[in-house]
Order: structure tokens, then C-alpha cells, then sequence
């Protein structure tokens, strides 16, 4: 199983790879007045999030169990788990030695790129908090991805209708990562609650992120319309 979730992922990140080229490209102007160069980079930034975003909607339907939801559900978990799981897949792009978050290989973002893109420090740090404290944990694959899975299957996300089954297809995933763990890190009994206590940091951190879209909509940028629909945003 852990495996198998593994290839997954990795076969879902190839395909991201492979539109790497479909970016629009980060402009080199430093120009921070010139708003066709801030419009370029929003828009390099929103076309990351809708690769990341059909990378997590190809990984959930993946996932034994999650196409025995009704489709009402499979909807209801994707729309509340999204954001969460695009920050932990920034997590595990963390560089601490150039305190950068790298995406698809060759692109690296730190702070002030991010601000640039019209993102405010007040979602901005708190990402890069999360990301040095996900980063000191040292998690590897398949731990990414057991806890991706457990994040999918959360039955306290709004809107959910059969709370029992999203349980019951959540439980194998909780048991499969304290196992593992377990096998991997005898001597760390800690580690297990201090990975479910990051699925708790990322509620916080998903309040932030409506902050965020928000303070978007005030500067008159426009979402993508995926993005708008994944994060309920009415234009």
C-alpha cells in the first residue's frame, strides 16, 4: 500500500513536470510599480496552484476508498482539503539553506518573491514557519503521503453527509503511518501525535489562507476560475 501511494504521487507530479513549460514566465523586471509585471507574476503563482491542485485531485481519486463516496463528498473533502495539502506539498519543497521554497525543480521563491506576487507577509510568514518546522521533522515519501491521504479523509470538513464512511476509509491511512513509524522510528514515540498535531496547524493556516484570498479580491486580482470554485470564492 505505502508503495503504491508513493507512485502515485510521483506519477501525479510527473505530469506537472512535464507543463512546466505551459508557465507563464516569472518576469525579471524589478520593477515593482509596473503593473503588467505584477499581473505576470500572479499569474506565474496561479498557474502553480492549478498544477497543484489537479496533482491533489488526481491523487485523491486515486486513493482506495475515495471513489466509494458519492460525489457530493469526494466535492466536499477536495473544496476544505486542498489549500492544506498545498501547503504541506510546499513544505516538503523547503530549502533552509537558502530559505527558498523550490517548485517543479527549477523554480525558487523566497519571501519577497512571494510578495511580490501580491501575497501579504501575515500569510507569507506563517507558511515559511510551518515549512522549517515540517522540514526539521525529516519526513520522507511515504510519510507525505500517508499524511496527505489522512488529511483527505477528515469527516469534520463542512458539508460532509456520510461522516462514518469517510471515518471508517481514514482509519487504515491513521494505522498505516503509526506502523510505519513505528518500524522506522522505534525509539521516537513522539513522532506519530507530532504529525497529527501538524494537520492541526494546517486548519489555522487554511483560516489564513481566506484571509489571504480576501485581501486578493480587495486588490482586484482575479482568481482562475478553478482556483475560485476550490476555494468558494464568488467574483
Amino acid at each position: 500500500m505505502i508503495e503504491k501511494l508513493v507512485a502515485m504521487q510521483k506519477q501525479c507530479n510527473k505530469r506537472s513536470f512535464l507543463d512546466r513549460p505551459k508557465v507563464t514566465p516569472w518576469p525579471q523586471s524589478q520593477d515593482l510599480q509596473n503593473r503588467e509585471v505584477r499581473q505576470q507574476r500572479f499569474a506565474h503563482f496561479t498557474e502553480l496552484a492549478i498544477m497543484s491542485v489537479q496533482e491533489i485531485v488526481d491523487f485523491a481519486k486515486q486513493l482506495p476508498g475515495f471513489l466509494e463516496l458519492t460525489r457530493e463528498d469526494q466535492i466536499a473533502l477536495l473544496k476544505t482539503s486542498t489549500i492544506e495539502i498545498m501547503l504541506l506539498e510546499t513544505s516538503r519543497r523547503y530549502n533552509p539553506s537558502i530559505d527558498s521554497i523550490t517548485f517543479l525543480k527549477d523554480f525558487s521563491y523566497n519571501k519577497e518573491d512571494f510578495a511580490k506576487a501580491g501575497l501579504q507577509f501575515e500569510f507569507i510568514n506563517p507558511i515559511f514557519e510551518f515549512s522549517k518546522g515540517m522540514n526539521d521533522l525529516h519526513l520522507d515519501e511515504a510519510e507525505y503521503a500517508l499524511l496527505i491521504a489522512i488529511n483527505i479523509f477528515s469527516a469534520d470538513r463542512p458539508n460532509v453527509q456520510d461522516h462514518d464512511l469517510v471515518e471508517r476509509l481514514q482509519q487504515p491511512y491513521v494505522d498505516l503511518l503509526r506502523s510505519y513509524i513505528m518500524i522506522k522510528r522505534p525509539n521516537d514515540h513522539l513522532m506519530f501525535p507530532r504529525m497529527l498535531m501538524k494537520l492541526v496547524s494546517l486548519r489555522t493556516l487554511s483560516s489564513v489562507h481566506s484571509e489571504q484570498v480576501f485581501a486578493l479580491r480587495l486588490q482586484d486580482k482575479k482568481l482562475p476560475p478553478l482556483l475560485s470554485e476550490i476555494w468558494d470564492v464568488n467574483e
